[in-house]
């Protein structure tokens, strides 16, 4: 267990600047402990405590303010099921990021929230190019790439366009790999397996095939398991 939350507070710190991870390292770790206790609510507490942070510590005090009250607004409106305010306050967010000049880092996490939000309201095309923006942020700062190719690989599939999401998911999987979130979340993890075969099917059943006893393996190591995340429902809020 100790083990798991090290991985995950690392996984969270990666997000900072690397001038302020030393700074945050302790409180990122500490925070990550509730996330096991408490679960998805905490997820989301964390996930844009970090933002703010990063917020607050790298833009300029022209739009710092308002950059933080949006991404906080876009929080709130995610928690609450509302993603068409989520997607008007992660624009205003990004915009005002953009303008204060914040790191590179901090502006990956708001052009994901930003895709992802638009995404779900049916803005496939701008969706798409927020999240390509995230990884290639992400890709520049040593970030996590497996969050935005997910999500790139969930909205190519959830559009039907299974070809284009197979690419990314095979993309995402080594690098989920890598920041061992198939220990730290083994069913979120079984989850993508699942939709990654789903999407070979057609293409490459050998490897479909492979990636669905993988997931069945998972599923029954932990038979009690639930994801850790909860999946961006694309397509689902249009007006």
């Amino acid at each position: 267990m100790q083990t798991k939350l090290r991985s995950l507070g690392k996984t969270i710190v990666a997000r900072l600047p690397s001038s302020k991870r030393r700074q945050y390292r302790k409180v990122a770790l500490h925070m990550t402990i509730n996330i096991w206790r408490y679960g998805k609510i905490m997820i989301r507490k964390i996930y844009f405590f970090t933002l703010i942070i990063c917020l607050v510590s790298c833009a300029s005090p022209i739009n710092r303010k308002n950059a933080e009250n949006y991404t906080r607004q876009g929080a709130i409106a995610i928690a609450n099921g509302d993603w068409q305010t989520a997607r008007r306050a992660f624009a205003r967010a990004v915009v005002n990021a953009d303008l204060g000049g914040v790191a590179p880092s901090t502006l990956a996490v708001l052009s994901y929230e930003y895709g992802r939000s638009l995404g779900v309201t049916c803005f496939f095309d701008d969706a798409a190019y927020y999240l390509k923006q995230a990884y290639d942020l992400d890709k520049e700062t040593g970030g996590p790439l497996y969050m935005s190719l997910v999500e790139l690989a969930r909205l190519n599939l959830d559009q039907g366009k299974l070809a284009e999401a197979a690419e990314y998911y095979q993309k995402a999987i080594p690098d989920l790999e890598r920041h061992n979130v198939p220990q730290i979340g083994p069913i979120g993890y079984a989850d993508t397996l699942d939709e990654a075969a789903f999407a070979l099917a057609a293409i490459n059943p050998k490897d479909a095939s492979k990636l669905r006893l993988q997931a069945q393996t998972i599923r029954s190591e932990h038979p009690e398991g639930k994801s850790i995340t909860d999946r961006t429902p694309y397509g689902k809020f249009c007006k």
